[in-house]
């Protein structure tokens, strides 16, 4: 298995707050970078891309995760209405 494979199932299996503090770890990462990039240090510029691409799999996971409970939330509500 690859590890862009291995990466997505472990993004995948990440609880809310989990992805949350990966999600501000790769941005600080992000930030370093283009730091780094001024100061002319940057060795490797597909971490950039790698960065960003990480990022936007974790906004999409939490934004999977908060649809979710908002579905999950609202079957409740109705649920509850329901057996008044």
């Amino acid at each position: 298995m690859s590890k862009l494979s291995e990466r997505r199932r472990d993004i995948r299996a990440m609880p809310e707050a989990q992805t949350q503090e990966e999600l501000a770890k790769l941005r600080r990462h992000l930030f370093d970078l283009r730091l780094q990039l001024k100061r002319g240090e940057v060795k490797d510029h597909r971490q950039f891309a790698k960065t960003r691409a990480d990022i936007a799999r974790l906004m999409h996971h939490l934004g999977e995760l908060r649809q979710a409970a908002a579905l999950e939330a609202t079957g409740v509500l109705r649920s509850a209405a329901v057996e008044e």
